[in-house]
């Protein structure tokens, strides 16, 4: 028996592996790494002290690109050969097509967007998000096959180091009938990531227009870190195209610094593993100050102002 992981996003591994920990604690089995795509050499190089028994590696032209039905397959493959019982995998748009096809091809059980998982007695139970982040749904999987999308950030990566064995598997695409004819990433903000930055500045509802994002921008430049928005300024405004929340990005930055935002569930289940919390506010009751280590109750058109001229003045020395 074994646990199949792969990722989407190399930087992910480490998470993903220890989760694949749990359940190498809980039901037995190895783990295993899956490599998907054309040029992988460095991906395999960066995951193979993690301490996986084996990494399987797929490597062709005609994988270069995602075309879910092609990935489906070198998937299918390694979980045939290995006798793979549960399939953990980082939770992304890519991913969750991906997931969709192999659980069904395999009968397993399947739960997308995992923000809490644990074994109790032998039995797998998740917590997701539902209803755009109003709320958490507890699942358990049925049956002894599953499919798994952790939300990155549930996990702290860890490794165990150690040289993994790697296996290269040739796979025969001729018969693939869905053709990629074009592939445009999508357009985001240059500069750090918000899931990968040791500082984030986050603003809400209290952002009164796009043009005041700037300030966002400014601190977390000065800070050398990462800006975000909640999901209203997101999905409803349009202002970003993402967002930090459970149903969104969660993030685990050293330091997050919240401003104008209430604190929502959706929004705070999503930044619970960052390690301070600086809330600014002017509603002294706003929910976000109960997660804050620290708390600023004040209008931020007049904190972050002051912030970022004291910081300036810091770093001119």
């Amino acid at each position: 028996m074994s646990i199949l992981i792969y990722s989407d996003k190399i930087n992910l591994y480490g998470e993903l592996i220890s989760a694949g920990k749990l359940f190498k604690e809980g039901f037995g089995g190895e783990i295993i790494g899956l490599v998907i795509g054309a040029n992988n050499a460095d991906q395999v190089n960066n995951i193979a002290d993690l301490g996986f028994s084996k990494i399987l590696v797929y490597s062709s032209e005609g994988l270069n690109n995602y075309n879910p039905v092609a990935y489906l397959k070198a998937l299918q493959e390694a979980i045939g050969e290995f006798n793979v019982k549960y399939v953990l995998m980082n939770s992304s748009y890519k991913n969750k097509i991906l997931s969709g096809l192999i659980a069904s091809k395999i009968n397993a059980g399947l739960i997308v967007d995992v923000s809490k998982l644990e074994l109790d007695n032998g039995k797998i139970i998740a917590e997701r998000p539902v209803y755009s982040g109003k709320a958490l749904a507890k699942e358990e999987v049925k049956g002894d096959k599953a499919v798994l999308l952790i939300k990155p950030g549930v996990f702290k990566a860890r490794g165990e180091g150690g040289t993994a064995e790697v296996i290269q598997r040739t796979i025969d695409l001729s018969d693939i009938t869905l053709e990629l004819t074009e592939f445009v990433p999508k357009a985001v903000e240059e500069g750090i990531k918000l899931d990968e930055a040791d500082v984030v500045i986050g603003g809400g509802r209290g952002i009164r227009k796009k043009e005041d994002l700037e300030m966002l921008k400014e601190l977390a430049s000065i800070l050398g870190g990462a800006w975000g928005v909640t999901r209203p300024l997101a999905a409803d405004y349009g202002w970003a195209s993402e967002w930090i929340g459970i149903s969104g990005v969660s993030i685990r930055p050293k330091l997050y610094i919240a401003a104008g935002i209430s604190g929502q569930p959706q929004h705070t289940s999503g930044i619970r593993e960052s390690k301070i919390i600086v809330a600014i506010n002017k509603d002294s009751e706003a929910p976000i100050f109960k997660f804050a280590d620290y708390g600023v109750i004040g209008d931020l058109y007049q904190v972050l102002p002051k912030l970022i001229e004291k910081l300036k003045k810091i770093k001119e020395g």
